[in-house]
């Protein structure tokens, strides 16, 4: 369910012609996509133009450039920036200091800090919107694929809800996925609403390893170095994305760390996990452990250090990132068994 924060951040991208730049970051790299995605929509058909920050770093005129010139048919056009790292900051400013009519640019980046000088560039200036995207809270993830769901003419109760989140890994794009499956399967729309069986969800959902990287995750996080090498023989055979295995354990991380919080504060670790409805009770114990050897100024640099993994396995040629994949899963397995 989305905010009245995100709804007028979207909306803006027709309503404020006067904005140059829409910049949208954060932990939620599904709900960052999502977003984007519903901005490039509302613009109706226009042609896009792609562009990444180490084009920009290296040429900082070429986003106002683009920003001005027009369609080669006169189309509408649009450019879509993607910050692999904080770079280009001139090319955002020249592209701020454009007057007159300007094509739109959406931006997208990963966790930007308060530090940061484009996140402050990007709130502070009046021709410029920031929106930032937290990882869910407890209960959010479920009452997002509810509301979801309502729009598909589907009802589900709210611990099926909660199951598909989890089963998604809270990832806003998947949990749409499942559940646009589900409309299918019943004829839903609607005029037509139709009440989701438990049973439906799970024979349509195919629980495999192959869409389910939980139990990766857990080997890597746990320390648990013998299982972890099954894992990924079994990740490998069945092509499972680098991308998708690196952001479920930045997912995974940012959890740990509102859960350490609570615990750095004096609550009970298993008080604490159990009280967190996001946490599929079988993986409970899993949890524990996790929080036992992950205290959290060793989750903040791990979370720093996913960051620049993904980037890295974003720029490498096919072939490589499962490689480079592998040696930071084992080097991260390796640290946390030394915390048994």
């Amino acid at each position: 369910m989305s905010s009245s924060k995100e709804r007028a951040f979207i909306s803006a991208i027709s309503a404020r012609p006067d904005v140059r730049l829409f910049l949208v970051f954060g932990q939620d790299e599904s709900a960052i996509a999502d977003i984007a995605a519903q901005m490039a929509a509302q613009l109706g058909a226009t042609e896009r133009i792609d562009l990444d920050s180490d084009r920009i770093r290296n040429d900082p005129a070429l986003l106002a450039d683009e920003a001005s010139a027009l369609s080669l048919f006169g189309d509408k056009r649009y450019i879509r920036l993607n910050f692999r790292r904080e770079e280009g900051l001139a090319a955002v400013e020249n592209l701020l200091e454009i007057s007159g009519d300007a094509n739109p640019v959406i931006a997208i980046a990963g966790n930007l800090t308060k530090a940061s000088k484009l996140r402050k560039l990007a709130e502070s200036h009046s021709r410029a919107m920031a929106h930032i995207c937290y990882m869910p809270e407890e209960g959010t993830a479920a009452a997002s694929v509810m509301a979801y769901a309502a729009t598909l003419g589907l009802k589900l109760d709210r611990s099926l809800g909660a199951r598909i989140a989890r089963y998604t890994g809270q990832d806003r794009k998947l949990a749409q996925a499942e559940l646009e499956k589900l409309a299918l399967y019943y004829d839903a729309a609607p005029e037509r609403p139709a009440t989701v069986e438990v049973a439906a969800f799970e024979a349509l959902s195919a629980e495999t390893g192959e869409e389910n990287v939980g139990g990766l995750v857990n080997q890597v996080m746990s320390g648990e170095l013998r299982a972890l090498g099954r894992e990924l023989a079994s990740a490998r055979e069945m092509g499972v994305d680098a991308i998708r295995i690196i952001r479920a354990l930045q997912r995974r991380v940012a959890l740990l760390l509102s859960l350490r919080a609570k615990v750095d504060a004096g609550s009970n670790a298993g008080a604490v996990v159990k009280a967190t409805r996001s946490i599929f009770f079988k993986e409970a114990d899993e949890f524990v452990k996790q929080l036992g050897r992950w205290p959290s100024a060793r989750l903040a640099g791990l979370n720093g250090h996913l960051l620049s993994v993904e980037a890295k396995l974003m720029s490498v040629k096919d072939g490589l990132g499962s490689v480079i994949l592998e040696e930071e899963l084992i080097r991260i397995a390796r640290a946390a068994a030394r915390r048994s």
